[in-house]
């Protein structure tokens, strides 16, 4: 689906551009300058059509990371001429005034610095996004337990990852957390983005007692082709190992029993399988995935917190009774999110149920984390990085 949005948007802004042409045209504009705007639309419209066959044959094990990037570099070019050219054709096109032609320049400069503020500034301006979420079921000795939540850190797509991630771990360190969880896509291609370096400051980033974990698709290298010397699955093993030997617990289907004072609660891990990929870009919820089995040695009464990096599945688990608490990331708020009098405003809402923040159910409560990185282009327009604090309330008391 989203590939034909991309096709339509592009088919769409490159008839406006033919109007606009047009208009230049009639306007008695110079010849050279007519040139300049026909190469300059179509230099523009041509990057996204070309992306596919650019990433076809330069993504491999020796330079796929890098190509990931470079692609990044030309769609948020792209986005960015985009945004500022629809934006112009929005107060220039429908009316012959002057005046609407200026309005939509600066309309149009306008949306240039906010966007360049996002590439700049926003994108590594972390947010402690702090909540209080209480239950009924919640053990008595866990009232107050906080824990830091993040999610989509997308290695490979940051500018300067050792220096982002020690920001990030200073944060996450200021937080005063009893534990660390992440909801998946550490890498955003490969398993080599996991560096030494990288590593080091990745060990950082934990609570009091631990940091638990499980995998995104970009995890399970899912955007790699297979070849003879690395398949997608040694890609997962090497993420998986890498992420082990710092000492992050990796919960693959699995579940991490958490003790205190004599009370305790438990967190399961949705691993990121093969027969969960198809379901990647679904905006749906999703209901054809068997969680049963991952919860069948799980005591029902225990209070449970569910980290799935796919928040399509919340409804499942919290209308079987498995969850009572579900964390999740993977949208990103798609990398666009405004709160304008109290709204929050992003293209998200159009496609997913749910895309940012807490909702609630009888059974259970679902919170999605606005991610750390940034996946497809390098900015963030309002969506600042996110790390959730998450206090935990025993209604009982």
């Amino acid at each position: 689906m989203l590939t034909y949005i991309t096709i339509i948007s592009v088919f769409l802004l490159a008839l406006l551009d033919f109007v606009a042409y047009m208009r230049i045209s009639r306007s008695g504009a110079k010849v050279t300058i007519r040139k300049l705007f026909a190469v300059t639309v179509l230099v523009a419209n041509i990057i996204p059509l070309l992306l596919p066959l650019f990433m076809f044959v330069f993504n491999n094990d020796n330079n796929g990371v890098s190509m990931i990037k470079v692609s990044m570099v030309f769609i948020t070019f792209f986005i960015l001429l985009a945004i500022c050219r629809f934006v112009l054709y929005i107060f220039w096109l429908p009316s012959r005034s002057k005046k609407w032609l200026y309005c939509g320049i600066t309309a149009s400069a306008v949306s240039f610095i906010l966007f360049t503020y996002g590439i700049f500034v926003t994108r590594t301006n972390y947010k402690v996004n702090e909540i209080q979420l209480s239950f009924k079921n919640l053990p008595h000795s866990f009232n107050g337990y906080r824990i830091a939540f993040i999610s989509d850190i997308h290695i490979g797509s940051m500018c300067n990852a050792e220096r982002e991630l020690e920001k990030l771990s200073d944060v996450i360190s200021r937080t005063d957390a009893d534990i660390v969880m992440f909801g998946g896509d550490m890498v955003n291609m490969h398993h080599s983005e996991l560096t030494p370096g990288i590593l080091e400051r990745l060990a950082y980033i934990k609570g009091r007692e631990a940091t638990l974990a499980v995998l995104g698709n970009h995890d399970t290298g899912a955007y790699l082709k297979d070849s003879v010397t690395s398949t997608r699955e040694t890609n997962k093993n090497l993420v998986e190992a890498k992420l082990e030997g710092i000492g992050w617990i990796l919960l693959r289907d699995s579940t991490k029993y958490l003790y205190y004072c004599g009370d305790s609660i438990a967190v399961t891990g949705i691993d990121y399988t093969d027969a969960l990929l198809e379901f990647k870009h679904n905006f749906n919820n999703i209901k054809e995935y068997d969680v049963s089995e991952i919860y069948s040695s799980v005591d029902s009464d225990i209070f449970n917190i569910t980290i799935s990096h796919l928040p399509q599945l919340w409804h499942e688990l919290c209308d079987n009774g498995y969850a009572d608490l579900t964390l999740s990331g993977h949208i990103h708020a798609t990398q666009l999110k405004y709160d304008i009098f109290g709204l929050s405003l992003s293209p998200a809402a159009l496609m997913y149920d749910e895309w940012s923040g807490v909702y609630e159910r009888r059974n259970g409560k679902l919170y999605i984390n606005d991610g750390i990185g940034t996946v497809g282009f390098f900015a963030r327009l309002g969506a600042r990085p996110e790390v959730t604090v998450i206090t935990l309330l025993s209604q009982s008391l």
